[in-house]
């Protein structure tokens, strides 16, 4: 026989004998008005649950509620609290349990006191409906490939309800529940093909994506970090993008030194973060370096998606640990509301969560307090067995063997059963009416907590200076491309080394204008092909938790690029142009090499273009290709601009290496003088020869070639507009190609 002791308001004791054999009740004790009922019921009778108390009207008549106390007694003992007194009205208003009509769904409050300073948010939403998007283009192919009934969208959220109100909370369930999808939806965080129905409620007003993200941070389940920087640079940076702007670098400082202290990462503050080449910190670490970042301008509502995703349980537990301590903060200015959604913690990280949310199939089966989370399902029928994890037994309640697999402990339950079971569950929860304005009060603190971040110019200088750090941590990449631009101007100088001023220079001439511009014009795009593909994933993350403007990250990682990628021509033409023996004239030189770094600009512009359009590296070095092949063949040495047909004129003008080409040689024939020498003299009879023509002004090649319909500061103005117009479509896609 074992005793179960509770204790009312007046901390008088009273006991409940129960058989833990028969599993049979003993109503026979003491009872005062004040008391809060503990309802058990058998495990083969499910019919008792209509006996629980419920509320019956809309009068505001308290029902049984089970609110809880710090647990300071014995451990056989189970203790409850009763209700605060009705003097604060907020909250005994929220705590009057009616039913709303809206379905069975809806689940009760945390048990925690909303209306206590250490919450600082609250979140609620109502009838909440998310369903995917069937688009007109995929209603067009499924037309194209069948005659069957257009596509229907999935619902993935049903009609849910409920509200988050300070501490550590897990939303739970098996895979497909849409644990995802639920805080996602509340982060303003979901996919543009998806449709969102209901009220959302932050602090009692609706929110969008622009507030949201001013007072809150979101931790993705995977960890995408800059690899290049050490943790310590990761968070000054972040501190300078996401901090106020009154704050100084001591500030930062002090700040950045607080949450490594708070998350045990100050022993790895000078580590290498690292990526799949070069190793780093580790699989935690990294985590706790996500979660530094979001914490690092103090928020009020912190979403985790999966933090303990490959973690091992040790790992995993210390986090959970770290998480726990952060949601119950010894000072108000560190107290941050957390939401986890996790699939089957283990015990101990388990009972660190203050509440739960356990979703099947796109409904909240239970919400509320995780220590009374086993007694509503002990209440309903399935209590936990000894020595169980207390998540894998609420899981495995709503989540039975699927059909086919062998268990011989548990019998197999058809769809109707299972439902019943999730019924039981769902009816010896008290239903909750939900109140929207829940927090209201709270509003004009947390809009004037909300302070300005750097104004657009700094973010470009720090953004700027983070990417130049990284550019300059990749010395082998810059270091290869130095030697590779050496060589390449050597054997090209050497293969036509000298070329003189002969008639047969006239030929090599022109050749190895055109070469030089290819080499420029191709090398530069391929060096940046994956530049946009391969940080897409981290800008858009950072730019959804408000970091910085894309604006300001394009304009800077494109200066920085530029930086670094400069010395590559100017040290080609400094080669190239002596070896080769052009026209010795400071203004030639300099003209020549301005067209090379502009074609090799323009190449790279055009590359940033087409990668930020096709958004993945394997789509982008498909396209380019194409691209590069088309301004070669169109490039005026193949087919001179006088010979080129009239139906091809466009191709022709769309082709950067064309001007790069055409530029250099009006540079380099303009005002050049050639000798006769070498020129071939065919005899035709003993008094007669034929003498071929001979050349001696390079005007006369230009009006052959007709490469007098431009001039050269026509190509280089060319130039300049193809850089300007394809980076500015780069900037676009970057700005609005999110998915």
């Amino acid at each position: 026989m074992k005793h179960i002791e509770l204790k009312n308001m007046n901390s008088d004791s009273l006991k409940a004998d129960n058989d833990d054999v028969f599993n049979n009740e003993n109503r026979g004790y003491q009872r005062s008005n004040s008391d809060h009922e503990l309802h058990t019921l058998k495990k083969e009778s499910n019919e008792q649950l209509k006996r629980l108390p419920r509320s019956t009207s809309v009068s505001g008549a308290q029902i049984s509620v089970i609110y809880e106390v710090p647990s300071d007694v014995n451990s056989d003992e189970i203790t409850f609290a009763p209700p605060p007194p009705a003097a604060s009205a907020g909250y005994s208003h929220n705590q009057q349990r009616r039913s709303t009509g809206t379905g069975p769904h809806e689940r009760q409050l945390s048990i925690l006191d909303p209306m206590s300073d250490r919450v600082s948010t609250i979140l609620v939403w109502q009838n909440l409906i998310v369903s995917t998007r069937i688009s007109r283009r995929q209603v067009f192919i499924h037309k194209l490939k069948s005659k069957g009934p257009p596509p229907t969208s999935k619902r993935l959220l049903h009609n849910v309800s409920g509200a988050i109100t300070g501490g550590l909370w897990a939303v739970m369930g098996p895979s497909g529940s849409g644990k995802s999808t639920l805080l996602n939806t509340l982060a303003c965080r979901l996919d543009v093909n998806t449709v969102v129905e209901g009220e959302m409620r932050l602090n009692g007003a609706p929110y969008d994506n622009a507030e949201l993200k001013r007072v809150s941070g979101y931790v993705m389940q995977d960890d995408l970090l800059n690899g290049y920087l050490t943790v310590e640079e990761t968070l000054m940076y972040t501190a300078e993008l996401r901090l106020p702007r009154t704050f100084t670098d001591k500030e930062r400082r002090d700040r950045v030194d607080d949450v490594l202290n708070d998350l045990g990462l100050t022993h790895a503050r000078h580590d290498i973060i690292g990526s799949q080449l070069r190793q780093g910190i580790s699989g935690s670490e990294r985590k706790r370096l996500c979660v530094c970042m979001q914490l690092l301008n103090r928020p009020q509502l912190l979403f985790l998606d999966e933090p303990t995703t490959g973690l091992d349980s040790v790992t995993a537990l210390d986090l959970l640990y770290t998480l726990n301590e952060l949601a119950h903060g010894k000072s108000q200015d560190k107290a941050v509301t957390i939401v986890c959604s996790i699939h089957q913690p283990q015990t101990k990280i388990f009972n660190l969560f203050d509440s739960i949310v356990l979703l099947k199939a796109g409904h909240i089966i239970y919400q509320g307090s995780r220590k009374q989370s086993t007694e509503v399902f002990r209440a309903a029928g399935h209590p936990c067995p000894l020595f169980t994890n207390p998540a894998d037994h609420l899981l495995d309640v709503i989540t039975p063997p699927k059909h086919g697999s062998s268990n011989s402990e548990e019998p197999q339950l058809t769809l109707e059963q299972q439902a019943a079971v999730d019924e039981a569950i769902v009816k010896a929860q008290p239903p909750l009416d939900i109140d929207l304005t829940l927090g209201v009060d709270k509003r004009i603190g947390q809009m004037s907590n909300i302070t300005m971040n750097p104004p657009w110019h700094k973010q470009v200088r720090i953004l700027f200076r983070r990417s130049l750090r990284e550019q300059f941590r990749k010395v082998n990449i810059i270091v290869t491309s130095i030697i590779q631009t050496f060589i390449m101007a050597i054997l090209i100088g050497t293969v036509f080394l000298r070329i003189g001023t002969t008639q047969t220079s006239i030929v090599r001439r022109e050749s190895v204008i055109f070469f030089c511009a290819i080499n420029q014009g191709v090398f530069g795009a391929l060096t940046v092909i994956n530049s946009f593909p391969v940080e897409r994933t981290l800008t858009l993350r950072e730019r959804a938790s408000g970091t910085y403007f894309a604006s300001a990250y394009f304009i800077a990682k494109v200066l920085a690029d530029t930086l670094v990628q400069l010395p590559i021509p100017i040290i080609f033409s400094c080669v190239v142009y002596f070896l080769i023996g052009f026209q010795a004239t400071a203004g030639k030189f300099f003209i020549f090499m301005v067209l090379i770094i502009l074609c090799s600009v323009t190449s790279t512009s055009l590359a940033l273009m087409v990668s930020a359009i096709c958004r993945t590296t394997a789509l982008s070095v498909t396209v380019l290709p194409m691209v590069l092949e088309v301004t070669r063949l169109f490039g005026g040495f193949f087919v001179a601009p006088s010979r080129l047909p009239k139906y091809f004129s466009w191709l022709d003008a769309l082709s950067y290496i064309k001007y790069s080409f055409v530029g250099g040689a009006l540079n380099e024939l303009s005002g050049l003088n050639l000798n006769c020498a070498g020129v071939k003299v065919t005899p035709v009879n003993a008094t007669y020869s034929y003498t071929a023509t001979c050349i001696t002004h390079g005007e006369t090649l230009i009006d052959e070639r007709g490469y007098d319909y431009i001039n050269v500061g026509g190509c280089i103005g060319v130039l300049i507009g193809f850089i300007i117009f394809c980076r500015g479509c780069a900037f676009l896609g970057v700005r609005f190609l999110k998915h």
